[in-house]
């Protein structure tokens, strides 16, 4: 099929559901970009995203800047963790490697998204969360599905699930400037300053410029087992050092347009201190990271209906692997690996009626990866992606219907390439309030998702394949969500419970040789059957005194279903706890707030097989943090103490890769 008549069959697909839809068109309120733009002032936006996360037709959840804090989080990681439905590989020390996988679908298929445009990695398609800080999030959210906000560029919406990190905009109200300084220190060498400066440029454009600088040698003690003997031993060549400098602007060029672009850059260098096995802790690898990417983003809309967004972007990463063994050509491995990505995107917003809306939008990327290894095919892609969106909304019923076009076009300068690939991937959403008094909610959602494998997976050395399958997904999710506010000592209660069915084939799984080297396999089938349950509570049992706490448990049985005579046959696929939980008590007072929360992971299997050989064991890790944010000198001050894994409980999330025992953060900010 040739590309004009692809982009064929897909305008007639949805033009046809489109004209279906409007025929049961109602009035609702507006949510137009012109709209959204006239409530900016008035809204509080902590309360339309709770909102959101009860009427959304997908599964949505959202930690303000407020709830990072009162909940004891101390890294994006740790937030993510809080999540229903989530699974994070850490292995280990501050600023250590940590990717995240959204109902065992695996971390290529959650997109991060950095100001509404998403991060990318060409090489691995993996997004090491570390890299960004949370010192710059004013919130962050996980969505699983299509997002409700229909005015997205397609890349956005080309993943099983993403995870939204929205940075802090300046708040310049009453001044023309502000200064936060902020210095973290803790266990194991933990030094981390913060620095962030705004500034009002004109009346209509603000900017911010912050940076960090984190170091920590992470040389921390564990048990390690052999048999009926424990030894205390110490995690060595676990050092690592970061930078990271970000530069936003922020521009209102007319009434009804908006300018924002982001300059971001990271440098880390870290020791790998590979897996631990008996007799032999010694570790000679490196790894060093640099990324560069500058995005922007325009918006614009008229008063016929029509709104337009405009995106740009560009990235650039580095990668050095350096080790040190006698079995390499003179005693040393150095891999290094240069990526580049060509960005852009448009996309078209129009509102013919109150209650419906269409969109259109159109992506464009070109990325390519060259190293220095001898077997290097220096491989390109050219990827085109393409969405048409339509919304029918009332006060009672939502209904979102897309359908993503998926081109991808490789190419490789010195030799065989991959094969190309094309799919048309639909999804269809819905939320339904049945009593117009009560805010229950009734949602169901299904969407039909594709990925191709990445440049890793394809041309790694002797891990990749050419011939590796391309990965599908079919998600079917039904849930109910609830939301009360009350007057007196309970204030509050909301409640979601999604059940789903993941129906996934030819199952790329990465399995880790270490931090760096990967192995990649193929599973044919993939069945997973999962709920998410979340609930929070609030109380105010005196004046100016308030009790928050969150439940929220996952239950996944993510089984190979590939071929019933394989020994794996049934087996949860790597990694895949079923069960796992978290919770968080938070009292919020005039002195000293105090947080405890808790997240526990049932046992796990570190490869396809279900034997007690690859058995990880389950593990409840708690925490505690106490902090206070007062006035002083016509300053601001914040301090916060934070007691990380309380009980100093052992465990592995990674096999081989033990986590840290107890150990403790301090933090001091002061904002002028």
């Amino acid at each position: 099929m040739d590309g004009r008549s692809w982009t064929q069959y897909i305008c007639v697909g949805v033009l046809g559901l489109l004209i279906h839809i409007n025929a049961f068109s109602q009035t609702v309120e507006t949510d137009s970009v012109a709209e959204r733009e006239r409530k900016l002032e008035t809204v509080t936006v902590t309360a339309n995203r709770v909102h959101k996360s009860v009427t959304s037709t997908a599964p949505v959840q959202i930690l303000s800047q407020e709830a990072l804090q009162h909940r004891g989080v101390t890294d994006i990681a740790d937030a993510l963790r809080r999540f229903s439905g989530v699974n994070v590989k850490d292995y280990g020390g501050a600023g250590g490697m940590k990717t995240v996988s959204v109902r065992s679908l695996g971390s290529q298929h959650t997109a991060v998204v950095y100001d509404g445009m998403t991060v990318t990695d060409c090489q691995s398609g993996q997004i090491d969360l570390s890299r960004f800080s949370l010192d710059n999030i004013k919130s962050l959210s996980l969505t699983v599905g299509d997002n409700d906000d229909i005015f997205q560029p397609a890349r956005t919406v080309a993943s099983a699930a993403s995870v939204r990190l929205q940075s802090k905009a300046p708040q310049l109200e009453e001044k023309s400037y502000q200064l936060k300084a902020e210095v973290k220190a803790g266990s194991f060498g933990l030094a981390n300053p913060f620095l962030r400066y705004d500034q009002r440029l004109s009346e209509k454009t603000t900017m911010s410029v912050s940076g960090d600088y984190m170091r920590a040698d992470n040389l921390y003690p564990f048990e390690l087992v052999n048999g009926k003997y424990v030894t205390e031993e110490r995690r060595n060549n676990n050092a690592i050092e970061t930078w990271r400098g970000e530069w936003n602007l922020y521009a209102r060029p007319g009434v009804r347009s908006s300018l924002n672009a982001k300059i971001y850059y990271y440098d880390s260098y870290r020791q790998l201190p590979g897996q631990v096995v008996l007799y032999n802790d010694v570790s000679n690898e490196e790894l060093s990271d640099r990324n560069f990417f500058t995005q922007m983003n325009y918006r614009t809309y008229w008063n016929n209906g029509l709104s337009l967004q405009v995106n740009g972007k560009f990235n650039w990463g580095y990668s050095h692997y350096h080790d040190e063994a006698p079995e390499y050509p003179g005693g040393v491995q150095d891999n290094i690996y240069y990526q580049r990505e060509y960005y852009a995107s448009a996309a078209l917003l129009y509102e013919p009626q109150e209650a419906l809306a269409f969109a259109y939008a159109a992506d464009y990327a070109y990325g390519n990866l060259n190293s220095n290894s001898s077997t290097d095919v220096r491989p390109y892609r050219h990827t085109l992606l393409q969405t048409l969106t339509a919304r029918f909304r009332t006060s009672q019923l939502s209904v979102t219907a897309m359908l993503l076009g998926s081109i991808y076009l490789n190419g490789a300068k010195k030799g065989e390439s991959a094969s190309d690939e094309r799919r048309l991937s639909p999804s269809l959403s819905l939320s339904w309030q049945p009593l117009k008094a009560s805010q229950f909610y009734v949602r169901a959602s299904y969407k039909d998702i594709f990925r191709v494998a990445t440049f890793t997976e394809n041309y790694f050395d002797r891990w990749g394949s050419r011939n590796l399958q391309p990965e599908t997904a079919r998600q079917y999710n039904l849930g109910v969500t609830y939301d009360l506010k009350k007057s007196g000592w309970f204030t509050g209660f909301r409640f979601s419970a999604d059940g789903y069915y993941n129906y996934v084939k030819n199952k790329i799984v990465a399995m880790p040789r270490n931090m760096f080297f990967w192995t990649m396999v193929n599973l044919g089938r993939v069945d997973i059957w999962g709920a998410d349950v979340t609930a929070d509570f609030s109380f105010r049992p005196a004046d100016k005194h308030t009790l928050l706490s969150t439940l929220s448990y996952t239950y996944q049985h993510a089984v190979d279903k590939t071929d019933a005579a394989s020994a794996y046959y049934n087996d949860q696929i790597p990694y895949t706890p079923e069960h796992s939980g978290s919770l968080s008590l938070a009292w919020e007072n005039p002195w000293l707030n105090l947080s405890f929360h808790g997240t526990g992971v049932g046992k796990r299997y570190s490869s396809e097989q279900n034997v007690k050989a690859n058995e990880l064991k389950g593990y409840i890790e708690c925490g505690l943090a106490c902090y206070r944010n007062f006035r002083w000198l016509r300053t601001d001050w914040a301090v916060r103490a934070d007691l990380i894994n309380l009980f100093n409980k052992q465990y592995c999330i990674v096999k081989n890769y033990p986590m840290p025992g107890r150990s403790y953060k301090l933090t001091l900010s002061i904002t002028l």
